[in-house]
């Protein structure tokens, strides 16, 4: 067994994972965030309260829906990274793995599928359902050597990446290329399909997919974008070909992208605010995130991925 540093939604977490079936050495990956690049770390209240909140979301099946099925996914990211194992976090007796596993048949994209896989690794659970169904053959078997994707949403695509890379499953050389190549003139990647305004959240998922692959040619570029995506209140918004206000969701994917990257976040303070301490200031007093401060209602779909980075950057002592 190897030990692999899996960045990502909850990532900065240790997870145990077979050696890859590859002669190609594990990339180096940062070993987590340490207090010299956190000028803020997320106080263990916060993390205590954010928990709460999550728990209040969970329906009787044991999932956390939101946006749909990946949303369940991005809940058990924040509390793996929060140190809270979410298989003892149940509604009626069930869990969000309980959920992910009555999924089998109902898998709305590789991309969807990518996402509960990764979320079953974090969680330390086994890969295959209980009727048989393995998540790992259902998104390597997605892999198209034509195209090079695994998805065709850039955002699903890169999940698959990340994923496959936790279960220790080779990635050919002509995927990676592939991603590379979706990165625009301006150094992000777009969500939409043809590329149109580039945006935080695609770019920050497909450079920790890179990262985590060893191939961080295309990071130098993206995180001069990034710079250009952050707010003068230290967050980051989603695009600022949409507006420039931080929201919680791309405030916390970019700070994974960000620790990833290796960054230090005292760096990327805009008027003596850094991203986690912009990202705290989001959070409401019920524990939630709220996705920014123009809809200020608590909002469970921010929690969940904001909660990734919260959880990555709370206070070890």
């Amino acid at each position: 067994m190897r030990r692999l540093l899996i960045v990502l939604t909850a990532l900065t977490v240790a997870v145990s994972i077979p050696a890859p079936v590859t002669a190609a050495p594990i990339p180096a990956v940062p070993a987590g965030p340490t207090q010299a690049c956190l000028p803020t770390c997320t106080p263990r209240a916060a993390i205590d309260r954010m928990v709460a909140y999550i728990r209040t979301q969970q329906q009787p099946d044991g999932s956390f829906p939101s946006v749909g099925q990946s949303s369940t996914a991005d809940a058990v990211y924040a509390l793996v990274a929060s140190g809270v194992d979410p298989s003892r976090v149940t509604r009626n007796g069930k869990s969000a793995i309980d959920w992910i596993y009555t999924q089998t048949g109902n898998l709305q994209s590789t991309g969807v599928a990518a996402k509960l896989l990764l979320a079953l690794i974090l969680a330390g659970r086994s890969t295959t359902a209980p009727n048989g169904f393995d998540f790992v053959a259902r998104v390597r078997n997605a892999y198209n050597p034509d195209t090079g994707l695994y998805d065709p949403d850039p955002t699903g695509n890169a999940y698959a990446l990340i994923a496959l890379r936790a279960a220790g499953q080779p990635i050919p050389g002509r995927a990676l290329s592939a991603l590379a190549a979706q990165q625009q003139p301006d150094g992000g990647w777009s969500a939409y399909i043809p590329p149109q305004a580039t945006d935080t959240n695609t770019t920050a998922v497909a450079m920790i997919a890179l990262i985590v692959n060893g191939r961080r040619g295309p990071i130098t570029r993206a995180l001069a974008f990034l710079r250009t995506q952050q707010s003068p209140d230290g967050g980051f918004t989603f695009s600022t070909a949409f507006g420039t206000e931080s929201d919680a969701n791309s405030t916390g994917l970019v700070i994974l992208a960000l620790l990833a990257a290796g960054q230090n976040l005292a760096t990327w303070e805009r008027r003596g605010v850094d991203p986690v301490e912009r990202l705290l200031q989001l959070q409401n007093p019920s524990g939630a995130f709220r996705y920014s401060d123009a809809f200020p209602a608590d909002n469970a779909f921010a929690t969940f991925q904001a909660g990734q980075a919260a959880g990555v950057t709370r206070c070890r002592r």
